[in-house]
């Protein structure tokens, strides 16, 4: 956070450029030799966080999530905000990853959920349209 006279801006620029970067190298790493940088696309995302230890009991109930610990992800980081550094990611116009810009994504479908099993992070898959 870094207040400006009346103002409180939140900053988390760093976080979120290390994240576009390993989003990048990853889509760079995955895209098929033949991907067409120009296509319409769409966007699915499902992000996947741990839960926080005060969801869970102590002592001889370490383990088991208290009754009173939400079933859904419902804090931040915002959907839109998860989707938008995905989508900034790979529509980088100056690294090209996947697209010449993040304009030519047509839907979008994102989640965000609580990790069910070993898995933290982000399942994206990015489909080319005819």
């Amino acid at each position: 956070m870094r207040a400006f006279k009346s103002r409180v801006i939140a900053n988390n620029a760093e976080a979120l450029a290390s994240w576009r970067s390993d989003v990048a190298a990853a889509a760079h790493r995955h895209k098929p030799e033949e991907w067409d940088i120009n296509a319409a696309v769409t966007l699915q995302c499902e992000f996947v966080f741990k839960r926080p230890l005060s969801h869970y009991g102590t002592g001889k109930n370490a383990g088991k999530l208290k009754v009173s610990a939400p079933v859904h992800h419902v804090k931040t980081p915002d959907l839109d905000k998860l989707c938008r550094g995905v989508a900034d990611a790979i529509g980088d116009a100056v690294a090209s990853v996947l697209l010449r810009n993040d304009s030519q994504i047509i839907s979008i479908h994102a989640t965000k959920r609580y990790q069910t099993d070993d898995f933290l992070g982000a399942i994206i898959t990015v489909t080319a349209l005819p």
